[in-house]
C-alpha cells in the first residue's frame, strides 16, 4: 500500500515537472531553413506515393519487395535523392528476369508521376513522362513553396539528383541509374 502511494506522488510530481519545463518552451519566431523544408517536402512526397511503385508489382511491372530511400544535401547545395529497390526475392530467384534500365526509370516515374512511361505491351518509351512533365509534377508538388521565385525553382531541379539501386537476389545482376531528376531518362 505504501509503495502504490509514493508511486502514485511519484507520477504527480513527474507530471508536474514535464508541464513546467514544456510552459518554457517558446517556438514564437523560430523558422527552419528553407533547404531543411524543401529535403522534409520531397521526403514525405517520396513516402506518400512508395505504394505506386509496390501496388500492382509483378503483373506488368517488376515486384518489390522493399524499398529504401533517403533524401540528402551535399555540401554544394545538390539534392540528391537514393532510392534502393529490392525485387521480390520469391518470384526472381526463380524466374530468369534480369532488371534493366527501363526499370531504374520506371521505378522514378511511378514514385513522382504514378506513370510508368513506357507503353503496355512492348515496353517501348512512350513520351508520357519527360522533362517537361517531370518538371511540372515536381514544382506542383514539392516545391510549391510561397518563397521560392521562378528563378529558384528551376536551379533546385537542375541540381536533384537520383540514383536508383535495383537490388535482385543474385547480387551479381544488381543494376544502378542515376541522373538528373527531371531527365526523361536516367543512365
Amino acid at each position: 500500500m505504501n509503495r502504490k502511494i509514493i508511486y502514485f506522488f511519484l507520477i504527480i510530481f513527474l507530471s508536474s515537472l514535464k508541464n513546467t519545463l514544456s510552459n518554457e518552451i517558446d517556438l514564437k519566431g523560430k523558422f527552419i531553413p528553407l533547404k531543411d523544408f524543401i529535403l522534409l517536402k520531397y521526403d514525405l512526397f517520396i513516402n506518400n506515393n512508395l505504394s505506386n511503385l509496390v501496388s500492382g508489382g509483378g503483373i506488368t511491372h517488376v515486384a518489390y519487395q522493399a524499398i529504401q530511400y533517403d533524401v540528402l544535401l551535399d555540401k554544394k547545395n545538390n539534392i540528391k535523392i537514393n532510392i534502393n529497390a529490392v525485387m521480390n526475392k520469391k518470384r526472381y530467384k526463380s524466374k530468369k528476369y534480369y532488371p534493366k534500365n527501363r526499370d531504374c526509370n520506371e521505378v522514378r516515374n511511378k514514385i513522382f508521376m504514378n506513370k510508368s512511361g513506357y507503353s503496355f505491351f512492348k515496353k517501348t518509351y512512350n513520351n508520357l513522362v519527360n522533362e517537361d512533365t517531370l518538371s511540372l509534377a515536381v514544382k506542383n508538388n514539392i516545391l510549391n513553396i510561397s518563397s521560392l521565385d521562378n528563378k529558384l525553382t528551376e536551379e533546385l531541379l537542375e541540381n536533384t539528383f537520383i540514383n536508383i539501386e535495383i537490388i535482385h537476389p543474385n547480387s551479381e545482376k544488381n543494376l544502378s541509374c542515376s541522373g538528373k531528376l527531371i531527365s526523361s531518362k536516367l543512365k
